[in-house]
């Protein structure tokens, strides 16, 4: 899964600079924005709270080749974002996803194929219930795209 950060971290040297969030990720790239205008790099801004998604899908498919892209939104707005600069061809070294708030984890159990989802702070290594057949989670740190989920092993008791 492309790495998600819990504040954003510039990165110099890039052509072109598009800072993307909703308002409270706005405000979580104020810190971002600062350095660009200080050091005069070219960069813009995308409200996500201002435009429709068809307007910011064009707006981002219309970047130049060096462009690099900070995102910065809750996380299920986030989730859309990470499909989103995939199709149009970004690599996981041209974006950066911020969190705002707290990161949902959705939780594939390896007996009953359900995926249960949490909003709670867990880790690898921590246990869970499954909410489909109850049987005890260990959540790891393999992730499948396909299910937009990571697999809970069981756990050791």
């Amino acid at each position: 899964m492309s790495d998600i950060k819990n504040d954003p971290v510039f990165h110099p040297g890039k052509r072109h600079y598009v800072l993307c969030g909703d308002e409270a990720g706005m405000k979580k790239l104020k810190s971002v924005k600062k350095i660009l205008a200080d050091q005069l790099v070219s960069f813009e801004e995308i409200h996500l709270f201002q435009e429709c998604s068809s307007e910011v899908d064009n707006h981002l498919g219309r970047q130049m080749i060096g462009s690099y892209l900070f995102v910065a939104a809750e996380w299920k707005t986030l989730r859309e974002f990470m499909g989103l600069t995939k199709k149009l061809g970004y690599s996981s070294e041209d974006v950066q996803f911020i969190i705002v708030g707290e990161e949902e984890k959705r939780i594939f159990c390896c007996r009953c194929h359900f995926i249960s989802i949490l909003k709670s702070s867990i880790t690898t290594g921590d246990w869970i219930p499954c909410s489909g057949c109850g049987l005890k989670l260990e959540l790891s740190d393999h992730y499948s795209p396909i299910k937009d989920a990571y697999l809970g092993y069981v756990a050791q008791t």
